[in-house]
């Protein structure tokens, strides 16, 4: 090949060299502009990419931090969730085989175990495990409700009351029913009954839908009827307790009312205003000397609640304490040394029954509810396994009432709507 030739192939070679490298730059100018385009076109500036990988990272760190959060979040309600479920029992409440679908209105402990009266004048007993039925049309045998139940303080005699005047009792040693139906010709609803004392000797207060309390008093294992006294205005009167100091009543008009024995507290002014110096010891010796074992009561007198905003449903009073159950979750807490009535959040629902042992309160609301408070201020709700309204509460005795010689089932017992019984076993502590 000549040396012309050699120079030609050089230079067809470098042409074909260049013209691909100006493709190759071409082709790279072009892929720029379009990228730089279509940076444009999205609003993306030059050198966003860093800065979207550092927000990026930023947000997976605060996707972290929020997780860590969530799971301190969860561990605390966790936590809280434990405390709440720490309760002074052996176990949660369970539903009974009730024998009747009968709404159950009150339930109390008798000395041989719980028992429940209700709608239709049913009464129920529960015998070892199993509840059954005692009476089926109440103790006049015409189908009235019983409303109210209480016991006498050796849980050996039982006292239930409800429509059209009807009042019974049932002797737990002898199984035997009385029926003392509209004593003093009241046959109007009785709502409340509270019973004080030992069987044979016991104090009873009865009350009605017209806000009328019946006094009466057992004399040899018999009652004798007493006097009919309104403490309030005569709104109705839901709910008795018969309390160491005296009755507690409470009406559907916010009033709390208390008939103290004569004694109990310090001499009231009338008494001391009536007594002078020309009171001899012949008067005190003129006083029977076997007159009746029940002690004298003072007057009814109110004591609260001051701007009551919810209806009142039921009362329970204790050594040192007084509740009082009321609608929208609402409960009351009196302290009769301190004369100091304080508001308490419960929960939902209107509280139909309150009850305390220790210091351990539990309350009864509609829509299955249970409330509990334990050694705290805070009121926790409790797992139930029913829907139904409950009515009636009655807690299992303290071990110092036990070992005073009354004996009890150590089950708590919750009745309602449907025949609901619920059930919970409890350690006899104080």
């Amino acid at each position: 090949m000549s040396d012309s030739d050699s120079d030609s192939d050089s230079d067809s070679d470098s042409d074909d060299n260049g013209r691909t490298t100006l493709l190759e730059r071409l082709s790279y100018d072009a892929l720029t502009r379009s990228l730089e385009e279509l940076r444009a076109t999205v609003g993306i500036e030059s050198g966003d990419s860093d800065d979207d990988e550092d927000e990026d990272d930023e947000d997976a760190d605060d996707d972290d931090d929020d997780e860590d959060s969530d799971q301190d979040d969860a561990d605390e309600d966790t936590d809280e969730d434990a405390n709440r479920d720490r309760l002074v029992t052996d176990g949660g409440w369970n539903a009974a085989e009730s024998p009747t679908s009968r709404t159950l209105h009150g339930v109390a402990h008798a000395v041989d175990g719980p028992y429940a009266c209700g709608e239709g004048g049913i009464l129920l007993h529960r015998d070892g495990d199993d509840w059954l039925t005692l009476l089926e049309r109440g103790p006049g045998v015409a189908n009235n409700t019983l409303r109210s139940i209480d016991v006498t303080d050796d849980g050996c005699r039982l006292w239930f009351a409800g429509d059209s005047g009807v009042l019974g009792v049932y002797d737990v040693a002898d199984g035997r029913i009385s029926d003392y139906s509209a004593p003093m010709e009241k046959t109007s609803t009785w709502e409340a009954i509270a019973v004080a004392g030992q069987t044979g000797e016991e104090r009873l207060r009865i009350a009605n839908g017209s806000g009328e309390v019946l006094d009466v008093v057992c004399e040899d294992g018999c009652p004798v009827w007493g006097e009919v006294v309104e403490p309030g205005g005569g709104s109705t009167i839901p709910g008795l307790a018969a309390g160491p100091d005296g009755f507690y009543a409470i009406d559907t008009s916010g009033g709390v009312y208390v008939e103290s024995e004569s004694g109990s507290g310090s001499e009231s002014k009338s008494d001391s205003d009536s007594t002078d110096d020309t009171t001899s010891s012949d008067d005190s010796e003129s006083e029977p000397e076997d007159g009746p074992a029940d002690p004298a009561y003072d007057e009814w007198e109110r004591i609260g609640v001051r701007n009551a905003e919810v209806d009142f449903y039921d009362v329970w009073a204790g050594e040192e304490t007084v509740y009082v159950a009321g609608a929208d979750g609402i409960a009351y807490r009196y302290d009769p040394a301190c004369e100091n009535w304080t508001p308490l959040h419960v929960g939902e629902g209107a509280l139909q029954a309150i009850r305390a042992v220790g210091t351990d309160a539990v309350a009864a609301a509609t829509g299955g509810r249970l409330y509990e408070r334990s050694a705290s201020i805070d009121w926790e709700r409790l797992e139930t396994p029913t829907e139904q309204s409950l009515f009636s509460l009655a807690l299992a005795r303290s071990r110092e009432e036990s070992a005073g010689g009354l004996g009890t089932v150590p089950v708590d017992v919750a009745v309602g709507a449907g025949g609901a019984i619920l059930e919970r076993s409890r350690s006899l502590e104080d």
